[in-house]
């Protein structure tokens, strides 16, 4: 098999669109998930205060705990 160059040149341009359309929606999704992790720590706070809150309630009560099986 013999390739042209304008053959293998169109290949390699389409490939690299392909490469290029593939980073940009990487980098879209990536955002997209950092603004919906800030909204979400806007709303209700993050998982690690939570748990602070959780320390808290249980500070100088008996708290029982049963390991499972």
């Amino acid at each position: 098999m013999k390739f042209s160059s304008v053959s293998l040149i169109s290949r390699l341009a389409l490939v690299a669109i392909v490469g290029l359309i593939i980073s940009a929606c990487t980098s879209t999704m990536e955002g997209m998930g950092k603004d919906l992790q800030t909204m979400g720590n806007a709303m209700g706070g993050s998982g690690a205060n939570s748990t602070q809150q959780n320390q808290s309630q249980t500070k100088g009560k008996d708290v029982v705990v049963t390991p499972v099986k």
